[in-house]
């Protein structure tokens, strides 16, 4: 087999909401992403609006980072089960059927399932974000119909159902599964593209707010994922992929990468004052993961500037496999991966 690309989702691991952007979140422990709030108190009485303002902020928190969670287990593990199937099956009408065919299919969980139909009943719930919650409703069907097929064809290899058949369900399952999933990447780009605006929107407050706080260390690890965001859709936007790394425009390229290059100084220089990390209340181990990972976004960018520079293309045989091509020095896949376990790693500081 060739080169394999499949369609991309077009988003990023998202940022959750973090109880700082929000004066009431303090009191409510809702640091931690689709927390249930607390401290809700009955109607009347002195301070009942300020009690209810603080609620309905968390009622925020808490939807946005449902949605959070839903963006992220569809950039994250589902499109991962998605690319293994196609990697392996292909995305044509028929499935690619190799010679001493076999096949580990990855899973879609029971707890999984679960979440998901949490997530999604957050549609239907308040506050409304008229932007996302209308992409919510179109998602939750198309992407259902697809997780049960998926989880038909996840039975039917795990038994190695294809020995007793000679393949025949393989060639029914992968129909609907190439059908199915036409549907679901036209809705999950919807939404994606929605959560995109909207935690660009999110984001910009809790820059805004971190600056008023004087919350340096929050404000330079937020802002540094956001410009490694920027340098991440630099690629993407002139199309740029381990398959053509050295078609990379390196100009515009390194305009965004010493933007990110001063932030990641500055992020260095906050994390080492003991009494600033004191002052913003952070945990220090989750800290130190994240700015463990914020190294490792900084030096796959940098490892891209070393291939191009050294004119050295992507093996053909590591462009096979998405396993090697995000794990190879100086690929944009291995940047946006390192990218994604760096914002997890954000939305988990506390």
């Amino acid at each position: 087999m060739g080169a394999y690309v499949l369609k991309k989702l077009n988003s990023f691991i998202a940022l959750a909401l973090v109880c700082s952007m929000f004066t009431g979140c303090s009191n409510l422990k809702l640091n931690r992403p689709a927390e249930e709030p607390s401290g809700a108190t009955a109607s009347g009485g002195a301070g009942s609006n300020k009690n209810d303002g603080a609620n309905s902020e968390a009622m925020e928190v808490e939807k946005y980072n449902a949605y959070v969670n839903l963006n992220n287990y569809m950039t994250s593990r589902f499109d991962q089960v998605l690319n293994d199937y196609f990697e392996k099956l292909g995305d044509g009408e028929q499935p690619i059927i190799e010679k001493n065919f076999s096949f580990t299919m990855l899973s879609i969980t029971a707890s999984n399932k679960t979440d998901l139909n949490n997530q999604f009943g957050f549609a239907e719930k308040t506050p409304a974000f008229s932007a996302v919650d209308p992409t919510v409703v179109k998602l939750k069907p198309v992407m259902n119909d697809l997780i049960v097929i998926l989880s038909e064809a996840h039975d039917y290899y795990e038994t190695k159902g294809y020995v007793d058949d000679n393949f025949a369900k393989s060639k029914e399952l992968h129909t609907k599964i190439v059908k199915a999933k036409d549907a679901y990447y036209a809705a999950a780009n919807e939404f994606l593209k929605a959560m995109t605006s909207l935690g660009a929107e999110n984001r910009q407050k809790s820059l805004k707010k971190y600056q008023e706080q004087d919350e340096q260390i929050r404000y330079s690890a937020l802002k540094f994922l956001a410009d490694a965001e920027a340098l991440s859709a630099e690629m993407e936007g002139q199309g740029v992929t381990a398959a053509n790394i050295l078609d990379l425009n390196m100009d515009k390229y390194k305009a965004k990468y010493d933007v990110l290059l001063e932030d990641f100084k500055n992020l260095s220089q906050h994390v080492q004052d003991d009494s600033r990390v004191k002052k913003e209340e952070l945990d220090i181990h989750s800290l130190k993961r994240y700015v463990d990972e914020a190294k490792n976004v900084k030096v796959a960018a940098s490892e891209i500037i070393e291939r191009v520079n050294k004119k050295e293309k992507v093996s053909d045989f590591d462009l096979k496999n998405r396993f090697f091509v995000e794990n190879r020095e100086g690929t944009p896949e291995k940047f946006s991966k390192t990218l994604s376990t760096a914002i997890d790693n954000y939305n988990r500081m506390k």
